[in-house]
């Protein structure tokens, strides 16, 4: 196209609110040289290109959000990154082209991607990965409506926001309901949801300086699963705010986890992308907070709003029954009629969803290659909707994953054609052994095998290198079927499999909950370590399980156990000191049981003393701690409140009036109270035969 033609064409597409994508394929130079006459006046390029155009890696993409941009460039000879390229078609406004490089289609599936360095553990692995997910998109792609330069006519003009109109509809319709939320009943939440493109987060940040403005007090704390999620947020507070930038200092940024907490002060809560972060969190945030704005992308690279609407809306009907929700719809850089926006829907799996299957009668199993999977649209979206719904953080990048991955396993679990679960497992292990010792050393942490390398580099177990697992990444089942027994009955599947197939261990990691680990207990997976860090945006301790498929590795296994049952009461005084009591008690149960440390005369005389006589607590805790850890079992006959009576102070040195706070008593007397009853009552029970 010469350039009278493709300004003709950005004109026509401004006027109807659309933009268009263009395929430029061949050698990549040659695709860059053409891609120079089609460029307009802000570019955005992602990878390789011209320095003058400010190129940027996928790894910075998020930089640009909450911009605009005439045309974006993504150069996927550098790799075709997912959630780059689902993130930046955002920030294209209407008028817009998106140029496209590529190899040529036909040997595009089968190029070297740079990306997929990030689906294998080593480089070399690289051409061991599939090639379903670029072949899908050369199958989608071609054709497509996105695809067509004739102009559109005979369409009404799109009207932009302006000056004269700078809200939409939609926008203006939500911006008294976030009013109302600071300004009327305390525990009337609102729920914003959208579709990304809609101005949602622009709202926030508009809402936040109409309320600064007329409050420079106010304290307004924003939380999202990361920092960066809420650029755009800040960007139009900050700009809306331009004449008084101090006034600015009322709004701040805070984890999930500190929000959770309890211990951050705000007079309104605004929670942005809110399906990305794990329910147990949100329920948590809304129990401390009286005044919050939740907003949620329905369908967006962040993650997916359709978990958030099944499992927390319950949450919300349950705790605070007067919440409200309002739905913007409008899009705000493009019109309703942009082909662009379905397709981008469509290459990236945003708009995959299922329906509710009916109850089976009779489920049954089976192993689906990926292959067949990239080459079944409807199947796929079955799949990876049920994925999407059952996950809080599920993207784009999962899908290349799901469909390119070398050492991936998918899991179905059907009734007839209906999906009911899917499960995905990860092969891992076998490591050379000059690799596994330099990862047991510290000195080497390579991507994936995150089961023997934890093992490894955080356990210690210089063995755990040599071992081969299935790592169970996702197991998910459909909500409308929960609690029927049916991921047990494909966990179960799973572990025939893989023991048939001749893997040491079956195990899994995962953001730990007490709510959670029971399901992996009964199914005989053992707790092998605890993360010492809290995941941002979970709030969780990364919990590691294992269950062996070989019988001569279950003295491994009790070696292993009995390293990490040891070493949990250091840890619960130091870095896990806020974990939950009932989360340890869980670790501490199920497979092999570690015997404890037997107890002299002299310390059952000194327990005796505090349990029936007045020895300060302070002065017995050394041996309430060893006794504590040789009769581990007796946490199973207790209450919860009972066991973190036990193991708070005993374990944790958890602070007495945090501890009496959280039981409901008076303070530190009440607490020795009851404590001293509690062990007098159980020192009366015999200790169990060994």
């Amino acid at each position: 196209m010469i350039p009278a033609e493709v300004d003709l064409l950005r004109q026509r597409l401004a006027h109807a609110g659309e933009r268009r994508l263009i395929w430029l394929e061949g050698i990549e130079a040659d695709c860059i040289t053409r891609a120079e006459p089609l460029l307009g006046e802000m570019v955005f390029w992602l990878g390789d290109g011209p320095e003058h155009h400010g190129p940027l890696p996928a790894a910075k993409a998020l930089q640009r959000l909450g911009q605009e941009c005439d045309t974006l460039v993504f150069n996927a000879f550098s790799g075709f990154h997912p959630d780059a390229f689902g993130a930046l078609a955002g920030t294209l406004r209407a008028g817009g082209l998106l140029l496209l490089l590529t190899p040529p289609r036909a040997a595009w599936p089968a190029y070297p991607d740079p990306d997929r360095l990030r689906l294998v553990a080593q480089p070399e692995d690289a051409k061991r990965a599939g090639h379903g997910f670029i072949a899908r998109l050369v199958r989608l792609l071609t054709g497509d409506p996105a695809l067509s330069l004739s102009p559109p006519v005979g369409v009404e003009p799109w009207r932009p926001l302006d000056a004269s109109r700078p809200l939409s509809a939609d926008q203006a319709r939500a911006l008294p309901a976030i009013h109302k939320v600071l300004h009327g009943h305390r525990r009337r939440p609102l729920v914003l949801s959208a579709d990304r493109g809609r101005g949602k987060s622009a709202l926030l940040g508009l809402a936040s300086a109409d309320l600064l403005r007329q409050d420079p007090g106010l304290q307004i704390v924003v939380t999202a699963p990361a920092q960066a999620t809420v650029a755009t947020l800040f960007a139009h507070a900050s700009a809306a705010l331009a004449d008084t930038p101090e006034r600015l200092a009322g709004l701040t940024y805070v984890s999930p986890d500190r929000v959770a907490q309890g211990d951050v002060q705000a007079d309104l809560l605004l929670v942005d992308e809110a399906a990305a972060i794990p329910t147990p969190l949100l329920e948590a945030i809304l129990a401390h907070h009286s005044r919050i704005v939740f907003a949620t992308t329905e369908h967006g690279y962040e993650g997916t709003g359709r978990g958030f609407h099944l499992r927390f809306k319950r949450v919300l009907d349950r705790q605070t029954p007067d919440w409200q929700e309002l739905h913007l719809a409008e899009p705000i850089r493009w019109s309703q009629h942009d082909p662009l926006e379905p397709l981008i829907f469509r290459l990236l799996g945003l708009n995959a969803d299922m329906v509710a299957p009916q109850p089976p009668k009779t489920p049954s199993w089976r192993r689906l290659a990926q292959e067949a999977l990239a080459g079944d649209e409807a199947l796929l979206n079955r799949v990876f909707g049920l994925l999407v719904l059952a996950h809080y953080q599920t993207s784009p990048s999962d899908l290349r994953y799901l469909l390119e991955s070398p050492d991936l396993d998918i899991h179905l679990l059907e009734q007839e054609k209906e999906l009911l679960g899917v499960a995905l497992v990860a092969r891992e292990g076998n490591i050379a052994p000059a690799l596994a010792h330099d990862i047991w050393a510290g000195r080497r942490r390579p991507r994936g095998h995150l089961l023997p390398q934890s093992l490894l580099a955080h356990a210690g177990f210089i063995t755990a290198g040599e071992r081969t697992y299935a790592r169970v990444m996702r197991i998910a089942i459909h909500p409308s079927l929960h609690r029927l027994g049916l991921g047990s009955l494909l966990l179960a599947q799973l572990e025939t499999h893989y023991r048939t197939q001749g893997y040491d261990y079956l195990g899994s990691a995962f953001s730990a909950s007490p709510d959670l680990l029971p399901f992996w207990l009964n199914a005989g997976l053992t707790a092998l370590r605890i993360g010492l860090q809290r995941d941002a945006a979970s709030g969780s301790h990364a919990a590691l399980l294992l269950k062996p498929l070989k019988a001569e590795l279950d003295s491994e296994l009790a070696q292993w156990r009995r390293r990490f049952v040891s070493q949990l009461p250091t840890l619960l005084a130091g870095e896990l000191k806020k974990l939950d009591p009932e989360l340890v008690w869980l670790c501490l149960r199920g497979g092999v049981v570690a015997k404890g440390p037997a107890l002299d005369e002299f310390e059952y005389q000194e327990l005796d003393c505090f349990a029936h006589h007045h020895k300060p607590f302070e002065l017995c805790q050394a041996s309430l701690q060893r006794w504590l850890a040789s009769r581990l079992t007796v946490l199973d006959e207790l209450l919860p409140d009972e066991r973190r009576l036990l193991i708070a102070p005993i374990w944790q040195y958890v602070d007495w009036n945090e501890l009496a706070k959280t039981l409901g008593v008076a303070g530190k007397p009440a607490l020795i109270k009851m404590l001293r009853s509690l062990l007098a009552r159980l020192l009366d029970k015999p200790a169990p035969m060994t």
